[in-house]
Order: structure tokens, then C-alpha cells, then sequence
């Protein structure tokens, strides 16, 4: 892909900033999982549209690992989502309104965006067919199954 190509797609996709989740961690959106490494805050690149998030810590050596946690979301072009991870409860949570702004605003200017991994585009097919239908209405009338709220 060429730079002008991905520059556009970083700023017209949504993107997901994940603070401080620990090395180790299974770290998934829709078909794709990746383990995290010492420089990931997250993905960007994510097509406007649902998504499936989900997530699991694992001990120090990344060999024993907690049960998968995971939420559905509806993310706008430009959307950025900003969580960090509570090391007592083991999960993603909220940050304060005003926190989130001054991160969204970052990502948004790409001051994040070498820790970022980018979506893999090449299977958004394949997302596509099996959340055929999964809409904004389904999402918020099952609710975020991990308690938190967009």
C-alpha cells in the first residue's frame, strides 16, 4: 500500500488506544488476534461499522492465560476509543471524559500512531459476511457484555 493510501486510511478509520495492557496479553478484533508486545497501544485502520473486541491477560511468561473478555461496538469514520488497562481487575476501563479528548486529539494528530497496529484490511471481508447482522441497535440493545459503555 502506498503512504497517501494508508495516511488516508489512518485518518478516515476508527481506531482503538489501549493504555498500558501488559506484554503477553491476546489481544483481538473480529477474525484477527495478536499477542501484545512492549510498544502496542492499539489498532488503527478500522473500517466505520460494527466490531467484535476481545481480550486476555496471561501470567509474566505469557503461558497460562484468564478467560477471554469481549464487547461488541459500532465505531464512526474517525472514531477514536480510548481505554486503559486496570491491572487490579485485569481489563480495559474508562478514562475520565477529559483524559479521552486529550487522547483522541493525539491519535488523531498520529502522535500514537507508530504504536498502533493497523487492521488488517484484507480480511474485513470475511468480518463483513459473518456481522451481516450485527447493527447499531442490536450492539446497544444487548449492551457491552465487559460493563462499560461507549
Amino acid at each position: 500500500m502506498d503512504a497517501d493510501t494508508a495516511l488516508e486510511l489512518v485518518k478516515k478509520g476508527a481506531a482503538l488506544l489501549f493504555l498500558d495492557v501488559p506484554q503477553h496479553t491476546l489481544f483481538g478484533i473480529d477474525t484477527q488476534i495478536f499477542s501484545v508486545g512492549p510498544n502496542f497501544k492499539g489498532i488503527k485502520m478500522i473500517p466505520p461499522g460494527p466490531h467484535f473486541v476481545y481480550y486476555s491477560s496471561s501470567n509474566r511468561g505469557g503461558s497460562d492465560f484468564s478467560p477471554m473478555i469481549g464487547f461488541f461496538i459500532d465505531l464512526n469514520p474517525s472514531e477514536v476509543i480510548v481505554r486503559k488497562w486496570d491491572p487490579q481487575e485485569e481489563r480495559l476501563v474508562k478514562v475520565p471524559e477529559e483524559e479521552e479528548e486529550r487522547y483522541s486529539q493525539a491519535v488523531k494528530s498520529l502522535e500514537f500512531d507508530k504504536y498502533l497496529g493497523p487492521y488488517t484490511l484484507s480480511q474485513y471481508g470475511e468480518w463483513k459476511m459473518l456481522s451481516n447482522y450485527i447493527t447499531k441497535s442490536v450492539i446497544e440493545r444487548i449492551g457491552n457484555l465487559d460493563g462499560t459503555h461507549k
